[in-house]
């Protein structure tokens, strides 16, 4: 009775480890992050309704009808983008972390063909719809008294690390059909493979330096206290989505809808999963009784494990307006992504031999290995405008918003499955730039984009700040109480460099652009 005693005090310890490391990677949550080209960024995404140019096959399908007969081959330069992340007080009072995420990323390739008076145009495309690779590190090591049962100051020695690699490319092909000269229609259909790498790990470790004496002043080694979590998560998923895009024109307005599908899951490659937290040596200053260390430990490689990431069904629709004989338009777009009921990201079988026979009884959550992940529905909006300040030369910009997905999400039956760390702040984005015609049929394009997302007021990752062996009040070891005083902000900012070359010339180059 008095072993089970000391295991429950132990196994409350668990509360800990599952809470800590709640906000580190952030654009896995956001559905309007990054556009396609130079043209669409610039106005933020604003173009259901038309002059996304060759990724209409991506925005509204059905304008993909506005190509002339014969073959249009488009392709840009890189997009650079960079985002800077800060925690402050993540790890304890004024211990702040920070991050930068640097990518290259290919704008987009896209082939589109008409055949002469038809009224039938076909498009194929490739493109990078969301790309992450964020690193969180900490590293320190302190002289302070905190073991219980030692005197004099021990070695405290603490690390937090994190690397989430998120990678999402779709290939696609589109139709689109020419009903009338107001109304067109078309369709896609999109093969996304998603990649995802993610590693979360933190530990707490304290020891004294000098060998303590026991009986007859026979030396022995210290003991270690130590807390210790780790995390590894990888694969990589196939999936289909497919839209349905409908486009009305008139004199000065012009009007888009289009609906996207949920994916329909495919298979996984190259899947991995593991997870493992242990304590050792820590007593309960309280009591004075020493409670005994545990370890739990569990990873698969390979077909045993079933893994799936979810797309939501989303509807949007867009507005283009045209002001002063259109030499200004003004553009508009909203897109609803729907719910994504809670499911296992990660299925791995449930296993009763990854700790003691002690332990594993009082696990809340048996399914050890298992991920959750669900999304609540958002509805994002997105303001464009161009100028055309000449014959060649056309000023671009646009405002939209990037609400988080999984901010309050419920997670219903699964809310104990352990989950993916991530943040649940919005996300702004501002954008402008100019697009140059030249040789009358290629366009090179030069902007940028500014984004800001902030959050105060969270919740700490953890405290390595005035810690203690052990505190019974939130069943914590080797930390300080976790306080809600942690601010995280988020500086993007995106430059646009691209050239786009059309060997066909569209049928009217004011709405081309």
């Amino acid at each position: 009775m008095e072993i089970h005693r000391r295991f429950k005090s132990v196994l409350l310890f668990l509360v800990f480890m599952a809470g800590i490391g709640e906000a580190k990677s952030q654009l896995m949550n956001h559905y309007w992050t990054l556009n396609f080209n130079s043209e669409s960024s610039l106005l933020s995404g604003a173009v259901v309704a038309g002059d996304a140019g060759n990724t209409s096959i991506y925005y509204n399908p059905a304008t993909i009808s506005e190509i002339e007969a014969g073959s249009n081959l488009s392709f840009a330069t890189g997009l650079f983008s960079w985002g800077i992340y800060s925690y402050r007080n993540a790890l304890g009072d004024g211990i702040h972390i920070n991050g930068v995420n640097f990518n290259v990323l290919p704008q987009f390739l896209s082939y589109s063909f008409r055949a002469n008076n038809s009224k039938f145009s076909f498009a194929v495309t490739a493109i990078t719809r969301l790309k992450e690779d964020i690193k969180l590190n900490y590293y320190n090591s302190q002289r302070i008294n905190v073991l219980h049962e030692i005197e004099g100051k021990e070695n405290y020695t603490t690390s937090f690390n994190y690397h989430l690699n998120y990678i999402d490319n779709w290939i696609g092909a589109a139709g689109s059909y020419q009903i009338s000269d107001k109304f067109s229609l078309g369709v896609s259909l999109f093969m996304s493979i998603a990649q995802l790498d993610y590693n979360n790990g933190n530990s707490a470790v304290a020891f004294s330096p000098t060998d303590t004496l026991w009986i007859d002043s026979i030396p022995n080694p210290s003991f270690v206290a130590e807390g210790t979590y780790e995390e590894s998560y990888r694969f990589s998923h196939v999936r289909l989505i497919g839209k349905l895009g409908l486009n009305y024109t008139s004199r000065n307005w012009r009007i888009g809808l289009n609906l996207t599908t949920q994916s329909l899951s495919l298979f996984s490659v190259k899947q991995e999963a593991m997870r493992t937290q242990r304590i050792s040596d820590i007593t309960n200053p309280e009591t004075g009784q020493f409670l005994h260390g545990y370890i739990i430990t569990n990873g698969i490689v390979g077909q045993n494990l079933n893994t799936k990431l979810i797309y939501p069904w989303s509807l949007s629709t867009g507005i283009i307006y045209n002001i002063r004989n259109d030499k200004n338009r003004l553009y508009f777009t909203m897109e609803y992504f729907a719910r994504i009921a809670p499911y296992q990201m990660v299925d791995a079988p449930i296993r009763d031999d990854i700790t003691s026979s002690i332990v594993y009884d009082r696990l809340e959550e048996k399914d050890w290995l298992s991920v959750a992940d669900a999304s609540k529905a958002v509805l994002n909006f997105a303001i464009g405008y161009r100028w055309r300040m000449n014959e060649k030369t056309v000023f671009m910009n646009g405002f939209r918003t990037d609400f988080n997905n999984v901010k309050h999400v419920n997670y219903g039956d699964l809310n104990q499955m352990n989950k993916i760390n991530t943040t649940d702040f919005d996300i702004y984005h501002y954008s402008a730039g100019v697009q140059f015609e030249f040789l009358k049929k290629y366009q090179l394009i030069a902007g940028g984009e500014l984004s800001f997302g902030y959050g105060t007021g969270m919740e700490q990752i953890a405290n390595f700040t005035n810690p203690v062996e052990y505190n019974p009040v939130d069943n914590r070891v080797l930390q300080g109480p976790i306080k809600d005083n942690m601010d995280i902000y988020y500086f993007g900012f995106n430059v646009y460099l691209g050239i786009t070359l059309n060997f066909n010339k569209h049928k009217n180059d004011d709405i081309r652009m």
